[in-house]
């Protein structure tokens, strides 16, 4: 079992558009660099237009993330998160996500 490192929510680990960041970045005046992806309003923008589709595609209350964690890469099984058929190692992805 993993303790009390359960949640009753869920969370997102959204891999962000390089294009998109870029776009906000010079919009906002800000750096384009991995500080970025800490950015409470870029991460705002991103949380506001996945609730917009979450509505349009009528997601109940528990199918929406509380909580975001933004990606400049996607899963891989290079950084050991998923397996040779292409499935999340969950108990790896706890360790590499703790935080």
């Amino acid at each position: 079992m993993y303790g009390d490192s359960l949640r009753d929510f869920v969370v997102g680990f959204i891999v962000v558009d390089p294009d998109r960041m870029k776009k906000h970045a010079t919009e906002t005046g800000k750096a384009f660099d991995d500080a970025l992806m800490a950015d409470n309003d870029f991460k705002q923008l991103i949380y506001d237009d996945l609730m917009k589709h979450a509505t349009t595609n009528k997601f109940n209350s528990l199918e929406k993330p509380k909580q975001l964690t933004l990606l400049k890469d996607a899963f891989s099984q290079e950084d050991d998160l998923l397996t040779p058929t292409m499935k999340l190692k969950r108990n790896v992805a706890q360790v590499y996500f703790k935080e």
